[in-house]
């Protein structure tokens, strides 16, 4: 019996419980596997244990915002992509996550394929 290998497994870290599930679904849909979190700290503190995909972050969450977060991640050395994506329409934002190397920024709210899209291209998967 042949086995399937996993799907890529992409953190989500966002604090809106409501947005958290509704991402999480979406990533099923689209044939990743959703690693979510409520926090930065709750990643922090216990971060998935296989090698991720990459992270869509929110850039405003309770507690360390999610560009704090890109930015600690890279000054620890992970290379990991990072997706940020906010409802916050100041230039102000786009310009620090991109300043600070975001494979991708999306604003909120985000088209399901947009997000999917972003993906595949980050997994290296033809995107349909």
């Amino acid at each position: 019996m042949l086995t399937q290998p996993n799907p890529a497994l992409v953190g989500v870290i966002e604090d809106d419980d409501v947005s958290r599930a509704a991402l999480g679904r979406l990533l099923l849909a689209g044939g990743f596997e959703p690693a979510l979190f409520d926090s930065a700290e709750a990643f922090i503190a216990s971060p998935p244990q296989r090698t991720l995909c990459c992270l869509i972050v929110d850039v405003h969450l309770t507690g360390l915002s999610g560009i704090d977060l890109q930015d600690r991640l890279r000054g620890q050395g992970s290379e990991v992509p990072v997706v940020i994506t906010t409802g916050d329409r100041r230039d102000v934002i786009r310009e620090r996550a991109e300043h600070a190397g975001c494979a991708a920024f999306l604003w909120k709210p985000f088209s399901p394929d947009a997000i999917l899209s972003v993906l595949d291209t980050i997994a290296g998967r033809p995107h349909s």
